[in-house]
């Protein structure tokens, strides 16, 4: 299970049950951040985004994956190679996701994950 840089943030801004909901989900589910996130945190931080400190902590907690990408393409890479699935509010990240058949666990409200399954699309 993959965390994406908004995933980290939902615990912080809305007082999100992240680890609980992924748990109910995907029950004892491994829980990793790439390290592109980590990088992304770090910048935020430089930048005194609210709430990065925080973010940062949290994923600190998790198992880290290395990644020579960065961005949502870092994400996608990683999600489709190792079949993991992505924890993301960002919908245009859902959808590339879901077009490479990666499940995604999205917010559905402040304190509900859905999980979506992942379709390829038929080639014509």
């Amino acid at each position: 299970m993959l965390l994406d840089t908004n995933a980290l943030f939902l615990p912080v801004r809305v007082g999100f049950p992240l680890e609980a909901e992924v748990d109910r989900l995907v029950p004892g589910a491994r829980i990793a951040v790439a390290t592109s996130t980590l990088g992304e945190l770090d910048r935020l931080i430089a930048r005194r985004t609210a709430g990065a400190v925080v973010a940062r902590a949290l994923a600190d907690r998790f198992a880290r994956t290395g990644t020579p990408a960065r961005g949502d393409r870092a994400i996608v890479e990683l999600a489709s190679r190792r079949g993991w699935a992505v924890v993301t509010a960002d919908r245009a990240l859902q959808a590339r996701l879901s077009a490479r058949g990666v499940t995604v666990l999205a917010p559905r409200d402040r304190h509900r994950l859905e999980l979506r399954p992942g379709h390829i699309a038929p080639s014509e």
